[in-house]
């Protein structure tokens, strides 16, 4: 049956004729975002500047803007973008999770978080959101809401893969050792090749000292990753033995998240005071601040900070990037090498510096004849070199690997390798270097000098 000639075609309401042309935007951003995934850059940008001559206010233009930014590099521009996204869509979630993936590349990562926790409350179900809100309160230290955050998660999909050694790896950090311990075997039990879990547990019961479980689970990591510096230096300590060096990626990788909370952490609630310390023993022999400063294991830049700008070069040498950006900010230091002390010292003349400083490094980096040796090579003459140690007991080994996996050394033996270097006007100091869960760690600071 035809329709009547008299009959009119149904209205399109306003609301029909906006749905239309934002589905016809839609297709339009998808094809947008295919370019940038597909790396024709030029193209997209083309298309998102039509867009805003269009309709400046759409906040997805700045979104597929922010993307396009960071698949060109432009760190900054993505940063913008995601600000002004967020400036025109504050209720949408995408925004503040792109806002919140920019800041944690410029380094604010207390800002990251707050942007990705609003990105979360907007969109709760989203695993993306909820797993950088995990790895942001991990790098600020905040593991119980990184392990509430993995809970919620855990929830919603139990079979996410490793999570339940996540859940536990945030307990140990927490010290809930006999819970994290519980979780890391349910790990293992659910996959026996889950290689983290392993070392998760064999932590776990070092800390608890349990030798025989410690050593049995580093084995099993070592099964998985026979190759892994960290995890050999751990069954040789795990054995009772002392490893003269520490691997260098394991001390990198302790520093590369301890950075964004360092300062916060080792002065606030560690009362981490040997920089001042060694700032005064400095500016007591150089009043003039005419000198050359080589800091080793810089980190980020607390001797720099209390010793302030002097009229030379002041150098800083780190393992850890973040740390090097962080101690940038103090603006003390002429320049950085992204290296291990070790290196440096191998790689720097002799004479060249008026002060070597080492403050806590020993403690990671084991056996000292060797950086000793070689920072009394690159020290002018009459140059001073200062640093601290952990103090071991004199009546036990030279060098101790502690519980804590740091070095301890015996005060009379440094005392000893110093004088059969050359070193004059050795001066130890006892100090307690931090307090850790309320017990304070004795150590000294030494000041020694080269031969005018």
């Amino acid at each position: 049956m035809s329709s009547s000639p008299y009959s009119l075609p149904a209205l399109k309401t306003k609301a029909d004729v906006e749905r239309e042309k934002d589905q016809a935007k839609v297709k339009r951003f998808q094809a947008i975002d295919r370019d940038i995934q597909d790396g024709r850059l030029t193209e997209a940008a083309a298309a998102l500047n039509e867009l805003q001559k269009e309709d400046a206010s759409d906040a997805r233009i700045y979104v597929a803007g922010w993307l396009l930014a960071l698949r060109a590099g432009n760190a900054k521009s993505a940063l913008a973008s995601a600000r002004r996204a967020v400036d025109l869509a504050p209720m949408l979630a995408m925004p503040h999770y792109c806002l919140a993936e920019s800041l944690r590349a410029e380094g604010d990562v207390a800002g990251a978080r707050l942007s990705a926790e609003k990105a979360l409350v907007l969109a709760p179900d989203n695993m993306k959101f909820r797993e950088l809100a995990v790895n942001l309160a991990n790098a600020l230290g905040d593991y119980a809401a990184a392990e509430a955050h993995l809970r919620i998660a855990y929830e919603r999909d139990p079979k996410v893969p490793g999570i339940k050694t996540m859940i536990a790896s945030a307990m140990r950090f927490q010290q809930k050792l006999a819970e994290a311990r519980q979780w890391f075997g349910d790990a293992i039990a659910d996959n026996a090749d889950d290689v983290y879990a392993h070392y998760g547990l064999a932590m776990v019961a070092h800390e608890q000292g349990d030798r025989d479980t410690a050593q049995r689970q580093i084995a099993e990591a070592l099964r998985l990753q026979p190759d892994d510096p960290e995890f050999l230096y751990l069954r040789a300590a795990f054995s009772g033995e002392t490893p003269e060096r520490q691997p260098e990626a394991m001390t990198r990788g302790v520093f590369d998240q301890y950075a964004p909370r360092f300062d916060k952490h080792l002065v606030g609630a560690l009362k981490y005071r040997v920089p001042q310390r060694i700032a005064k023993l400095i500016t007591d022999r150089y009043p003039d601040r005419k000198l050359s400063i080589l800091d080793l294991g810089c980190g980020t830049g607390l001797v720099g900070a209390s010793v302030g700008r002097i009229d030379g070069h002041f150098v800083g040498v780190d393992l850890s990037l973040p740390m090097i950006e962080e101690a940038k900010k103090h603006g003390a230091y002429t320049r950085f090498h992204h290296v291990n002390l070790l290196d440096a010292l191998d790689a720097t003349d002799a004479n060249e510096f008026d002060v070597v400083v080492a403050g806590d490094v020993f403690i990671y980096v084991g056996a000292v004849e060797t950086p000793l040796r070689d920072a009394f090579k690159v020290l002018k003459r009459g140059g001073w070199i200062f640093f601290s140690c952990e103090r071991a007991a004199e009546d036990g080994p030279d060098l101790v690997l502690e519980k804590s996996l740091r070095y301890s050394h015996k005060a009379s033996h440094v005392r000893t390798l110093l004088d059969q270097l050359g070193f004059v006007a050795c001066e130890f100091e006892d100090v307690d270097l931090r307090t850790e869960n309320g017990v304070a760690i004795p150590g000294f600071i030494v000041s020694a000098q080269k031969p005018l």
